[in-house]
């Protein structure tokens, strides 16, 4: 057997499925950049910097960028300090501290504050219940892909081609009824419910077209369930028009206006 430790490093932009130790997020497009490279492999230490550059690779623009680091590379905030002095001391801290994930004092080799890739599957922090395509915390895994709940996805396309802002509306009510059936501590409220439309906004803003936002099942099938970007489906970034937080957030309520009342 070839020993792998002496094969040369895999070229950034080429797929390859993680390894057994390789650590992975509930975000499929942050572990297909992973996959693909463009994030560190192994998931491990990874600096804002380095998040920041990878989301420029599938389209994401500044602002969006930086709303989604923001939060995500501040100390988890379940033991910080609360009250009116915490706002005055550091107001932008404060309102972002619940999306926090890094451990106290975590930092890379070089001193650098740096995140792992499943710490983005702490639970209630930026995963909730109700994923699109994994179980709930309370049923034991929520960090590993269900072929079946991608293959749901994929037959949610009304037309048989690409999915559109209905075919994501109903699947949404009916994966709510479908874990409020089989996870009696589910938890899914408003917050829960505009994160998990804000996350299908994001993917129909970088992934599907852009007039109607129709996602093709191939490229679902890509991104979700290999995790690898749809490039041999022949996806590619989009150029010159990059979606900005008001688009995504109209596309996130329009979604939320679509799928009804959820309680």
């Amino acid at each position: 057997m070839e020993d792998q430790t002496h094969l040369p490093p895999i070229q950034k932009g080429v797929f390859h499925p993680p390894q057994p130790t390789d650590l992975r997020s509930p975000c499929p497009v942050l572990n297909a950049l992973a996959n693909h490279g463009y994030l560190p492999r192994d998931g491990r230490s990874i600096r804002a910097g380095e998040m920041n550059a990878a989301m420029v690779v599938v389209g994401v623009n500044y602002p969006v960028r930086a709303l989604l680091t923001a939060g995500t590379y501040l100390e988890n905030g379940e033991n910080q300090a609360t009250g009116l002095l915490a706002i005055l001391r550091n107001p932008l801290v404060y309102a972002f501290r619940r999306f926090g994930l890094r451990y106290p004092d975590q930092v890379d080799a070089e001193g650098c504050p740096c995140v792992d890739l499943d710490q983005l599957g702490r639970h209630n922090v930026i995963e909730h219940d109700v994923s699109w395509t994994r179980r709930d915390a309370a049923q034991g895994d929520n960090a590993t892909v269900q072929k079946n709940l991608v293959q749901k996805m994929m037959t949610a396309a009304s037309d048989g081609i690409a999915v559109d802002t209905n075919d994501f509306a109903k699947l949404r009510r009916q994966r709510l009824q479908e874990q409020r059936r089989d996870n009696p501590e589910v938890r899914y409220g408003m917050l829960q419910h505009l994160s998990a439309c804000g996350e299908i906004a994001f993917v129909q803003a970088l992934f599907g077209d852009r007039k109607q936002k129709k996602v093709p099942i191939e490229y679902i099938e890509a991104l979700y369930l290999e995790e690898r970007l749809p490039l041999e489906e022949g996806w590619t970034k989009s150029k010159g028009w990059l979606p900005g937080i008001g688009e995504l957030s109209a596309q996130a309520f329009k979604i939320v206006w679509t799928v009804g009342k959820i309680v």
